[in-house]
């Protein structure tokens, strides 16, 4: 996810434990934040650990609390099967992140199978009820949606998870 997302100022948006963050180059400055105050608890506690240069904050993706155009780049974590409005988080990464600057998302989507899109569909039947989880979100097409430019789509796992590198609108 590191190299995907380049150089300079970035913005991981979900970062959880910061499981992610050994996959940083050095020299990058990263900002993370998370809902989680127990999960950034985790992170805070592996950054010390590794001395590492991250700035943890506990902030909602639907309202980010940065200028506009000031991140190098945009990594979304595992979150957006989780965020009310995706749509809205979406555009508020486009918004911080410098124009043409790369976007980048790790995230579980509807699959393109029928058969495991079906089984998406029935198991969102529960965990959006109970985990505020949907196993099932069209996040590729989400992406396309904000005018993110997709530079490369790769998925595994029957399509389940996808990892989509785009570049921000040239304005933003």
């Amino acid at each position: 996810m590191g190299e995907a997302a380049g150089a300079g100022r970035i913005l991981e948006v979900g970062i959880g434990t910061g499981a992610s963050l050994p996959h940083y180059r050095p020299g990058v400055s990263v900002v993370g934040i998370d809902v989680s105050p127990g999960m950034l608890a985790v992170a805070r506690r592996r950054v010390a650990e590794k001395g590492l240069d991250v700035e943890l904050l506990e902030m909602d993706a639907q309202q980010l609390s940065f200028p506009s155009h000031s991140f190098d780049a945009v990594v979304f974590d595992l979150c957006l099967c989780t965020v009310p409005d995706p749509r809205l988080a979406i555009a508020e990464g486009v918004r911080v992140v410098r124009p043409g600057g790369p976007v980048v998302f790790l995230e579980h989507v509807r699959s393109r199978l029928a058969p495991v899109a079906v089984l998406q569909d029935l198991l969102t039947l529960i965990t959006a009820r109970t985990q505020h989880d949907y196993w099932n979100r069209r996040t590729p097409d989400l992406v396309r949606e904000a005018g993110i430019r997709v530079v490369s789509e790769r998925r595994w796992l029957l399509g389940v998870f996808a990892l989509i590198v785009g570049q921000a609108p040239p304005v933003g």
